[in-house]
Order: structure tokens, then sequence, then C-alpha cells
């Protein structure tokens, strides 16, 4: 699993779990995070993109620890708190999601890191 399909996946994630919100901070940030806007692997907001990259810096990325890695970052945005979308998820539940995302064609499939 590369750094941008778990962005992707948390993106997803969140737009899943915010799909009813009226908070301007969360609505801001999930268009902020938007990884389909651009042919290239980055968010509609190229920044938001360069900060997620400097978190993860050089982290082994696996379906196995990527709900820890998720939880991590969604706990260092600053702008928004999107950290209660991760509180208490069926790690089965978030794993198999992640294994079907994988499994289908979708964009950044062919990053290498």
């Amino acid at each position: 699993m590369n750094k941008f399909e778990l962005f992707t996946v948390i993106y997803y994630w969140l737009d899943n779990y915010y799909k009813d919100t009226a908070d301007d901070l969360i609505i801001n940030q999930l268009s902020d995070m938007n990884p389909f806007i651009w042919a290239e692997a980055t968010s509609a907001d190229p920044a938001v993109y360069d900060e997620y990259c400097a978190f993860i810096k050089e982290k082994n990325i696996t379906v196995e620890n990527s709900l820890a890695v998720a939880t991590e970052y969604a706990s260092s945005i600053e702008y928004a708190d999107i950290s209660e979308a991760f509180e208490n998820v069926d790690k089965n539940e978030w794993d198999n999601g992640i294994r079907k995302y994988l499994e289908s064609e979708h964009k950044g499939a062919d990053i290498s890191e």
C-alpha cells in the first residue's frame, strides 16, 4: 500500500463519516483533501497532500498498520478536528475495506514507493 492509496482511503472514510455535517471547517478540510481533482497524485489543495507526505515521511504503510497511521494523521491535523471519525473503528471492517479497495482499479495503484 502506498501513501497516496492511504490518503485516498482516509479521504473516503472522512467523506462518508461526515457526509451529513454542516461544520464548515470539516467541509473545507474535505474539499482541500479531495484526491480526484487533479490527474496527479495530490489533493485539491496540493499543500494538504504535501503536509500529509511530510507526516508520513518514510513510514512503511501496510493494511495491518493503516488504521493506526490514519488515526495518527487525523490527530495531527490542526485546521479541523476530524479525529472523532477514527474513534471506535472496527479494525476488521477497516482492513476488509482496504483490501477491497486495493483489489479494485483505482488512482495511484501504479505508484511505487
